[in-house]
């Protein structure tokens, strides 16, 4: 006899019930991981703010919130040598930056200059007016590229952004007249005027006096101070500028003790007069103007009368005859430098415009859309699963 052998397979009742179990299954979890993510894209969608200009054009998504509640965003710059993020605050009618822009003329015209990365040092106060509050974008430090701020635009609020360059700024710092402080919260321009903030030396290690060699006792039997080379906790000696105009500084203050005894005021011929340091707080600079020679001597003869009791200030013979030879009344200060370098516009390498140009006021944050609403109240619903937003 033949064998018959029978080909393909037999479908069994068990086999139907697996497959249908896989399959029916295999749907079920489809649609949960669908509804799953929905669920995860409406509730990202509800919680993240997008800024828009009033053509809804998107500016970006909102990554922080600065001190005023404004959403901060990130601008990418592609024009510069590599691939840079600058952190812009984004108000209803303006751009702002934690970085200032300082101008060599009034009312924030002229060359823009900005500090240098990570600039701790100089200008450090912010819109509080308080020194160590604020005007540096670390942000910047740490992409190891140009400093970013918002700068101002012609006679509009909005402002631009500018980059630094490695060129130094045209001006000097004593021909910095304004500054661009974008953070501020005023009608109109948040420009100011702006001058090297200064603060008076310490002027207590830079005279002491001696007879012969010896510590003078003064009247109320206590020794008279020496001059010193420490200055105290935080702040700097500057004797590296006194040793420049240290010539100078005795020869005119010789003049003005045989002066001062020609008219019978004898200071300085008991006792000899030591030059020690004068001292400035961190961070700052003896000022050295075009009177520095004559404030030093100001301020050694004004320290030694005071040791020896008499007031220099309001004496008239004293003051009248200082002043023949070219000594008014003066205050050695310190000042905070400030490096500058030159700033140019940020192009949009796409557009060839300058960035940001083309966003008009004023700017919003889109709104969840809800289904059957026309509202403009901000509503997180979550989604109940069906892929319906309701």
């Amino acid at each position: 006899m033949k064998k018959h052998y029978q080909q393909g397979y037999i479908l069994t009742i068990e086999l139907i019930l697996i497959i249908t179990i896989l399959i029916i299954g295999s749907i079920g979890g489809v649609i949960l991981v669908r509804d799953a993510l929905i669920k995860r894209h409406q509730t990202k969608v509800d919680n993240q703010i997008t800024v828009v200009d009033a053509n809804n054009r998107p500016l970006g998504i909102a990554v922080s919130f600065d001190e005023h509640q404004a959403p901060l965003i990130f601008y990418t710059d592609r024009g510069a040598n590599n691939t840079y993020r600058a952190l812009i605050g984004i108000r209803d009618d303006r751009f702002t930056s934690r970085e200032a822009v300082y101008y060599d003329a009034p009312n924030c015209q002229g060359n823009p200059c900005l500090k240098g990365l990570s600039d701790e040092a100089t200008d450090s106060q912010g819109v509080s007016k308080l020194n160590n509050t604020g005007n540096v974008s670390y942000i910047n430090a740490l992409q190891q590229g140009p400093n970013y701020a918002i700068g101002q635009l012609g006679n509009t609020v909005i402002g631009q952004l500018l980059r630094s360059t490695p060129q130094q700024c045209p001006a000097n710092s004593e021909q910095i007249l304004s500054r661009y402080v974008s953070q501020k919260v005023v009608t109109g321009s948040p420009c100011e005027s702006f001058e090297i903030d200064k603060q008076p030396a310490d002027s207590s290690c830079l005279v002491g006096v001696t007879a012969l060699g010896r510590p003078l006792v003064g009247t109320d039997g206590r020794e008279l101070a020496v001059s010193c080379d420490t200055c105290q906790t935080g702040y700097e000696s500057q004797g590296d500028i006194l040793d420049l105009y240290l010539p100078e500084v005795e020869s005119l203050l010789k003049d003005a003790l045989k002066a001062l005894k020609f008219v019978g005021v004898a200071v300085g011929t008991n006792f000899d007069i030591e030059l020690g340091t004068i001292c400035c707080p961190e961070g700052t600079r003896l000022e050295e103007d075009e009177n520095i020679v004559e404030t030093l001597v100001f301020t050694i003869l004004q320290t030694t009368f005071e040791l020896a009791g008499i007031d220099l200030v309001n004496n008239l013979i004293i003051s009248e005859t200082l002043s023949l030879i070219g000594i008014e009344p003066g205050i050695t200060y310190c000042k905070t430098s400030l490096n500058l370098v030159n700033a140019e516009q940020v192009i949009n390498i796409t557009t060839g415009e300058p960035a940001l140009s083309s966003l008009t006021p004023p700017f919003k944050v889109l709104l969840p859309v809800h289904s059957g609403q026309n509202s403009t109240t901000w509503i997180h619903t979550p989604p109940k699963g069906e892929g319906e937003r309701q």
